[in-house]
């Protein structure tokens, strides 16, 4: 097992912040928006996080190469 070394006095890097890769905080009711090639799954868990702090709703649909999520309340 290799040897770890306690390192002392290492600054914590800033966060870069990637920023939101859908935009869920600027929906309101009944906005919507399309992703290529995303299947509606993978939105569903995108927007979990509205969904548990916010209580806010959503609804996705299969649309041709992607998928469509509603916010409905």
């Amino acid at each position: 097992m290799p040897e770890i070394k306690i390192e002392k006095n290492i600054p914590i890097p800033e966060t870069t912040g990637n920023g939101a890769l859908y935009p869920f905080a600027e929906m309101e009711v009944g906005d919507s928006f399309f992703v290529e090639g995303k299947t509606t799954n993978q939105l569903q868990n995108a927007a979990s996080h509205w969904r548990k702090r916010k209580g806010w709703k959503f609804r996705t649909r299969t649309e041709g190469n992607g998928a469509r999520i509603w916010r409905v309340e």
